[in-house]
């Protein structure tokens, strides 16, 4: 990408960053690295920083060389944030690939936003029991992610410090698998299997307990 598409894609983004607003991560980026980011704290990326494995992923996608743009997508970032997102592939002259703009929306505010409204008409107790804004699984659309080991690692650290996690209780366990549920990180390819690992809990125990969090639905 030359000097000048990287000023035009910056002032564009410096444009969509003012239009949109703090819930939208605006990024522009080469083959190589993130050459400009708006609202970065959203993902806890910078300017500077190496191409993430989800970026990598989707332009190196075959789809990716013929298509204009990828919109609409689910991310999980490597904090742990699922994000709706979307790339456009900036290309050269021949109609290579040689970098994209991307927007990642944030919602979780949005969510707290819909429970606190439920919560003004609902007793809260009956709230918690029988009302949840949640990420749902979908198997038919794909997940870019960061590693997922170490997403899963991020997420776990910060939901429960009290390591290791083979000393957690049933319950405990149970509540982490909750809250990692309702991130919708068991839509994600391995997932069962990584947190199992992670927990100390066979396959076997894992579903179970993902059969408890899905009844309680």
């Amino acid at each position: 990408m030359n000097e000048l598409d990287i000023k035009k894609y910056i002032d564009f983004s410096d444009f969509l960053g003012t239009v949109l607003g703090p819930d939208y991560e605006i990024i522009v980026y080469d083959l190589k690295q993130i050459l400009y980011i708006i609202n970065g704290n959203i993902s806890g990326r910078k300017s500077g920083d190496l191409l993430s494995p989800t970026m990598k992923s989707i332009l190196q996608r075959e789809e990716s060389a013929k298509e204009t743009w990828l919109s609409n997508y689910r991310a999980l970032s490597s904090n742990g944030k699922i994000l709706r997102a979307s790339s456009f592939f900036i290309k050269d002259e021949s109609r290579k690939v040689v970098g994209g703009l991307n927007i990642n929306f944030d919602d979780n505010r949005y969510k707290e936003l819909s429970n606190l409204i439920f919560s003004l008409c609902h007793p809260d107790n009956y709230v918690s029991k029988n009302i949840s804004i949640e990420i749902k699984g979908n198997d038919e659309q794909t997940i870019f992610s960061e590693n997922i080991s170490n997403t899963i690692d991020e997420i776990l650290n910060r939901i429960n410090k009290s390591l290791p996690f083979s000393d957690l209780s049933h319950s405990e366990k149970l509540d982490i698998i909750r809250q990692l549920y309702q991130k919708g990180i068991f839509s994600m390819k391995s997932s069962v299997k990584t947190v199992g690992n992670r927990l100390c809990c066979s396959p076997a125990s894992m579903y179970r307990y993902l059969e408890l969090v899905k009844k309680e639905k």
